[in-house]
């Protein structure tokens, strides 16, 4: 993987982007690193790293709609928003891979961005949340300290994606859902959706992941799921924290929803304390 940077403010809320060559596909993924340690800003304390990506239901959403929530975290944290393939340009496994390559450079480059690599969580909502959980699992099943260095700290899951069978009550309870387009483009194989890096809802194999702090909203249509995974890896094993917010309108992360400051204030939290 190869990499170039270009700054392009120099207020520490706004991001800088930087590009890294993903050999899942071939292409140039974009990043935005947002936090207080970065470029002609750095400062002697390291802050940890968080590598988020961005919600949608695999067809839509951008890199920029992480915004508002990784300038929100950077007070306490590096945060590397990944610009990952959308499906229907690209589909599983790709998708993962590309994201967890994302990982493997945030790590790598972690000093750079004064970020300290041994303070690692992966985080996303939606479809972003779908990844930051199978870019978990592929850290628990791939790396180990003699291969890569990396440790991850936690799991950040927002409103996640993991069951693409969509037969949660909450999900039943919305009706037809954009979830079902997302689904058919992202595994085009229908056996696809039986692997846990695609389906972590459907993983019988949960022991020995980092912690995890799940977070739902009362009227959302993927809240049941999100909470039935974290039941499981409770009883796998891991640790978890669950935040169920009351029902409002609009997205969770949206920095004009009236849960924002709370969510923000409780993944500030988890990351300074994930167990």
């Amino acid at each position: 993987m190869s990499s170039t940077g270009t700054t392009l403010h120099s207020s520490a809320l706004d991001p800088w982007t930087t590009t890294f060559t993903a050999s899942a596909e071939s292409r140039e993924i974009g990043l935005r690193v947002f936090g207080k340690n970065t470029g002609k800003n750095a400062i002697a304390e390291q802050l940890p790293l968080v590598v988020y990506f961005h919600g949608g239901y695999f067809t839509c959403g951008a890199v920029e709609d992480a915004d508002g929530i990784a300038r929100a975290l950077s007070e306490k944290a590096v945060v590397v928003a990944v610009d990952y393939p959308l499906a229907g340009d690209a589909s599983f496994p790709d998708i993962t891979e590309v994201a967890f390559e994302a990982l493997q450079w945030a790590y790598d480059h972690a000093a750079g961005l004064g970020a300290d690599g041994t303070r690692v969580m992966v985080g996303g909502d939606q479809a972003g949340g779908n990844l930051a959980a199978a870019v978990a699992m592929i850290a628990r099943d791939r790396l180990t300290s003699t291969s890569r260095g990396i440790c991850l700290k936690g799991q950040i899951l927002i409103t996640p994606m993991l069951d693409p069978s969509q037969s949660s009550k909450s999900m039943k309870a919305l009706g037809k859902c954009v979830c079902q387009q997302g689904w058919a483009a992202y595994l085009p194989s229908t056996s696809d959706a039986l692997h846990p890096y695609a389906a972590p809802a459907q993983s019988r194999r949960l022991g020995g992941l980092v912690p995890a702090l799940v977070i739902t909203a009362q009227n959302d249509a993927l809240r049941d799921e999100a909470e039935q995974y974290a039941s499981s890896l409770i009883t796998a094993g891991v640790p978890v924290q669950v935040r169920r917010f009351a029902a409002e309108g609009g997205q969770l992360v949206d920095p004009t929803h009236a849960s924002f400051s709370s969510v923000i204030s409780t993944i500030k939290q988890f990351i300074q304390d994930p167990v």
